[in-house]
């Protein structure tokens, strides 16, 4: 392939000049010649009927000599303006087989965390890394692979110089190990046709692909393995792999119609459909060097860069739920929010390319989530009611039932410890005045106390002293869905007489993120 020299094209001399009018006018008639400082600007007469066939045919033989022709319609005129071909570094396949291993590899990673934290086991093995491979690196890698050889085969079906895909390989604590894919288009489109087909064609082969690889991975979520509550999972720099929620999409939601709605967790297989989803619908969006930037570009010719520019102000205000949307707006801006035109500026599309950019359209907005990603906001209440016994334990001089309800405000169960605690007493004191106690006093009389907690699951868990907490194994597990309260029944006793005593009530969340699933309650006892 001719490269050409950059630079201008010559303004005298002739014998370059006219070789380039002598091609063009093979296939337009020329009736006009004006020669700028960078190129040279052909007035010709085209035929609507065979303008499209005829402009690819000259954009191909230019293209070899070194030049670029670019199809304009102004004041009832046609242009083409030619400009020297720039200089194109020489393919290095070297690079996209390493990126290609090293992608895969960061996504077996992503995987066998994945996998582990699926089955909720201590530690990764061989075994992890093997189902991690299978069941999410593998389907992410085909997805992304069967993307990017879509937009690579009609590249070349066009007649356009593409790169063979670059995987973009991310090391935890990204969660999905890889930031996905791109082709390298080497030239500009030849016309609007072409910049849709070479658009749309990505989006709509990931996509085909992501739905068997969901369905199938729901289905095997029926059968996911019950975790408990009290399992986190991995943590790589503080992104804790059992402790994270995935967006709902409306197509996600229309997908999970198709399993029982009894699922437990999803498995590598799933999240690797989901992925492949919300990739296709994150590169629909109609801005700049996006897939959606192509496809809404030919359909909408110039008035498509408005779109662009309200999409990256959107990608601004998403920022504000969720932070990664800024790093994608300024990646957009980066590379130029306003699309490139196509060199055959003219050729219209057509109604069916009009209706496949409407499936596209519909496939962004059904695959699009404002949070994909999100840590559980830790809400839960707590309270309590108490009431006393008809008759006083053996060797209590005080005694309260109490009952501590425990409210999960997540969308997915927890495990909670209960803890508690006497922060105030009061005794009769002369005269029937009231004393509370301090100090030694106070330390006294709060360390006969005894706590009885009785567990939802059944377990009876017996404490003394002033400040208790539940062992760890004593956890308590609070549901999301259906009834998402659990009750924790306390009969307090003392050995001591008081005439009343405030009793604390704490829970904590495993799994929490920083200062979040903890809240407190209290309890006024009356004993007399």
């Amino acid at each position: 392939m001719a490269t050409g020299s950059a630079g201008p094209l010559p303004t005298s001399g002739g014998t370059e000049l006219e070789r380039i009018r002598s091609a063009v006018a093979v296939h337009f008639p020329v009736y006009e010649t004006r020669v700028g400082p960078q190129s040279l600007l052909l007035a010709v007469h085209t035929d609507p009927a065979s303008l499209q066939e005829k402009f690819d045919q000259l954009r191909q033989e230019l293209w070899a000599l070194g030049y670029i022709p670019l199809l304009r319609h102004e004041m009832g005129e046609d242009f083409i303006e030619v400009v020297r071909k720039p200089k194109v570094g020489r393919s290095r396949i070297w690079i996209n087989l390493l990126l290609l291993a090293g992608t895969f590899a960061t996504t077996v990673f992503a995987g066998a965390l994945i996998y582990l934290t699926y089955v909720g086991a201590p530690g990764l093995t061989v075994v992890d890394f093997e189902y991690g491979a299978l069941y999410f690196a593998a389907p992410v890698m085909m997805i992304l692979g069967l993307h990017e050889t879509a937009h690579y085969v009609m590249a070349r079906r066009r007649h356009l110089d593409a790169s063979l895909p670059y995987f973009i390989p991310v090391p935890p604590p990204f969660l999905f190990g890889t930031l996905g894919a791109f082709v390298s288009i080497r030239e500009p489109f030849p016309d609007k046709k072409a910049l849709f087909d070479v658009g749309v064609a990505g989006p709509l082969a990931g996509f085909v692909a992501s739905i068997p690889v969901a369905l199938a991975g729901l289905f095997l979520s029926i059968h996911s393995p019950v975790i408990p509550a009290n399992y986190c999972g991995p943590s790589i720099l503080g992104t804790t792999y059992g402790n994270l929620l995935i967006g709902t999409s409306f197509f996600w939601y229309f997908l999970s119609l198709f399993v029982p709605v009894t699922l437990v967790s999803l498995s590598p297989l799933a999240l690797a459909g989901w992925v492949g989803i919300f990739v296709t619908a994150i590169n629909l969006l109609p801005a700049g060097q996006l897939d959606g930037g192509h496809v809404f570009r030919a359909l909408f010719g110039d008035r498509a860069r408005f779109v662009s520019y309200a999409v990256v102000i959107m990608l601004f205000a998403l920022g504000l739920f969720y932070t990664g949307w800024l790093f994608f707006a300024i990646l957009v801006l980066l590379l130029g929010p306003r699309h490139p035109p196509p060199l055959n500026d003219v050729t219209p599309l057509g109604a069916p390319r009009f209706s496949v950019g409407a499936l596209a359209l519909a496939i962004l907005v059904s695959g699009f989530v404002i949070v994909p990603l999100a840590v559980p906001p830790g809400s839960v209440g707590l309270s309590s009611t108490v009431a006393y016994p008809s008759s006083l334990p053996p060797g209590a001089v005080v005694a309260a039932d109490i009952a501590v309800a425990i409210d999960n405000g997540d969308p997915v169960a927890h495990g909670y410890l209960v803890s508690a605690s006497v922060t105030n007493v009061s005794v009769a004191g002369p005269n029937s005045t009231t004393i509370y106690l301090t100090g030694a006093s106070f330390t006294s009389w709060a360390a006969n106390s005894s706590w009885s907690f009785r567990l939802p699951q059944g377990t009876v868990v017996n404490l003394t002293g002033s400040s208790v907490s539940l062992p760890s194994s004593d956890f308590i597990t609070v549901n999301a869905t259906g009834s998402h309260t659990a009750t924790v029944e306390v009969v307090y006793t003392n050995s001591e007489a008081a005439r009343a005593a405030i009793l604390t009530f704490s829970v904590s969340q495993f799994c929490a993120t920083s200062g979040t699933g903890t809240a407190s309650t209290s309890v006024t006892a009356q004993f007399s």
